[in-house]
């Protein structure tokens, strides 16, 4: 088990490792709003695309110490939503918004042949890509995502918007939502630093338009619309998920029927890749060593 205060020298070393390898920072327009995004390994254009899916009010960084593990077999990219992130803010936002925007930087990269892994409120938005493309996008992996039941929100997170006048004072006000129990500290540090922004008048507030609490999350049409939809795709979850529960998971098979088995990531809540990153790195090359059977059949 990590536990936030005891990180091993291993674990330390391999977080380094990866956050070495510096990401090209790449911007595509999509409908009047710069869509921002990091990628690696995208010369070798004899790879197929991967393509990292954050979660609600994240960003491409929290995927700095999962997505350079994969280059050796693609070419790797992960965006950010606008409204979060990088990226640009607009006047609204939906959930099939933001699937034209993981086209759009799916194709600015080049891609082909796409296997797109979303982590949580991206998922909904990711399937619906992989809908819109199916020539395109071969196979979804959703991580530790609620699809089908849209039906609790996000509390209203009382600091967004809020500025703070230091940056380690903004910093340490810096928490995971749900918080789960084991998250591995360098890693929510690092997150947690690249989640925030200086204004003009010196002060720090977060990088996330705070309109999104209460706009996009009650958007539920698109997940009405992918039930039943017959989309490669396979679920991974933390095994003490406060998300990703039985029913979640129970009903996600049933509404999607290619669905592959489901995979646990153990000694992880719902934020699988800052509990349990080598685990999840574990998750997933073993499912992308597979391949998917309804893929192959395409």
């Amino acid at each position: 088990m990590t536990h936030p205060d005891c990180i091993s020298p291993q674990m330390s070393e391999w977080l380094a490792e990866a956050w070495a390898q510096e990401a090209e920072i790449r911007a595509v327009a999509v409908d009047g709003a710069q869509v921002r995004y990091r990628a690696w390994n995208l010369g070798d254009t004899s790879k197929p695309g991967l393509l990292f899916v954050h979660g609600f009010l994240g960003h491409a960084r929290w995927w700095d110490h999962i997505a350079p593990h994969f280059c050796a077999r693609y070419r790797v990219i992960a965006a950010d939503y606008t409204g979060m992130g990088d990226s640009d803010w607009r006047a609204a936002y939906t959930r099939e918004q933001y699937s034209h925007e993981l086209l759009a930087v799916a194709q600015d990269a080049g891609f082909d042949r796409l296997t797109i892994i979303s982590h949580s409120f991206g998922s909904v938005s990711a399937l619906w890509a992989a809908h819109l493309a199916r020539e395109l996008v071969e196979r979804t992996i959703v991580v530790d995502a609620k699809v089908f039941d849209l039906s609790t929100q996000l509390p209203l997170n009382p600091s967004a918007g809020k500025r703070y006048p230091d940056f380690e004072t903004a910093l340490a006000r810096y928490k995971l939502l749900p918080p789960g129990r084991w998250p591995v500290a360098e890693i929510l540090n690092y997150v947690g630093r690249h989640s925030l922004k200086q204004t003009e008048q010196g002060e720090w507030t977060w990088k996330f338009d705070p309109i999104l609490l209460d706009t996009v999350t009650r958007d539920t049409s698109l997940s009405t619309r992918l039930r039943g939809l017959e989309l490669p795709v396979d679920f991974i979850y933390g095994e003490h998920s406060e998300v990703a529960t039985e029913n979640i998971r129970s009903t996600f098979v049933a509404q999607m029927p290619q669905c592959g088995k489901l995979v646990t990531v153990p000694l992880s809540h719902h934020h699988v890749m800052i509990e349990q990153p080598v685990g999840l790195v574990a998750a997933l090359n073993g499912l992308l060593a597979r391949g998917h059977a309804a893929s192959r059949l395409r």
